[in-house]
């Protein structure tokens, strides 16, 4: 298989985690897989087709993804449970759909079926192609998952689209959460109140842009998959304290960067008529 075909699903990985999950996952050394025996304790799958044919898994330990959908709901998860099934759902649909993006890049047309979730220790994954598949591992501070693909290039499209049910549309990506979950007083340049205020300006309009389309996705897609709406739910509240404490420091910012740098260093006292001089204080 062509490394440049793999490197989607690598990049694809890095950049859904880093957005949404605030986790920036560490890639392994790439390796060729022949059993169905599945590399974690969940898992999702979802069918690919078009000028591309295979199968996207995406295998986690369950303390890895407790941490991971924990990190994306802003809760926490003890065990795995239906939240977290639900999650790893989105989690394979969103990369899934970072790396068809790419691959749309190299000249390819490519499209994803609906992803499902398989969970249980030593369960099994049964790629659509029966040849081996290319597995990218990788670690983060709360566990280990890997990225099992396993595809090749098609020139029969009609037929994997009938045989495998898979649906002939391009699969939606959620609006990307911003880098920084941390107020931006650690992620804005230094160099001056001003520059810190745009900077700041700038993030907080990127945010509220996302909450609005989450809003509108909500709204115009009524018969959106329940396990979505329930993320974009959970999602909307989170940016909202965001929105707010970019609001604080929008407040903040603005009222410094009228102060100049000798002001702030050696404050003027501008005396008040209840300022009186020692013992020529007026009865």
């Amino acid at each position: 298989m062509d490394v440049k075909f793999i490197n989607p699903f690598l990049l694809g990985t890095v950049e859904v985690l880093k957005k949404m999950a605030f986790v920036e996952p560490r890639p392994g050394k790439v390796y060729i897989k022949n059993t169905s025996l599945a590399h974690g304790d969940v898992s999702g799958i979802i069918g690919i087709t078009g000028d591309m044919i295979g199968s996207l898994a995406i295998s986690f330990g369950e303390s890895c993804i407790c941490h991971l959908v924990g990190s994306m709901l802003g809760e926490s998860f003890a065990e795995a449970n239906q939240e977290i099934f639900d999650g790893v759902g989105e989690i394979t649909n969103m990369i899934s759909g970072v790396a068809r993006t790419y691959l749309e890049k190299e000249g390819m047309h490519v499209y994803a079926a609906i992803p499902s979730v398989v969970y249980g220790k030593n369960h099994t994954i049964n790629h659509i192609l029966k040849s081996p598949s290319i597995v990218i591992p990788f670690a983060t501070d709360h566990g280990d998952f890997v990225v099992d693909v396993c595809i090749e290039r098609s020139g029969e499209e009609s037929k994997m689209l009938k045989e495998y049910r898979v649906v002939n549309q391009r699969t939606p990506v959620l609006p990307a959460a911003p880098e920084n979950q941390n107020p931006p007083s650690d992620s804005v340049p230094s160099a001056t109140w001003a520059g810190k205020k745009e900077m700041i300006k700038k993030k907080l309009l990127e945010i509220m842009a996302i909450r609005d389309d989450m809003v509108k996705q909500l709204s115009e897609k009524p018969f959106m998959e329940i396990s979505q709406r329930q993320l974009l739910k959970k999602r909307i509240p989170m940016l909202e304290a965001q929105i707010k404490r970019f609001r604080l420091d929008l407040s903040t910012a603005e009222m410094l960067s009228n102060i100049s740098a000798d002001d702030l260093e050696h404050p003027k006292l501008v005396e008040h008529y209840q300022h009186y001089e020692s013992g020529k204080r007026k009865s």
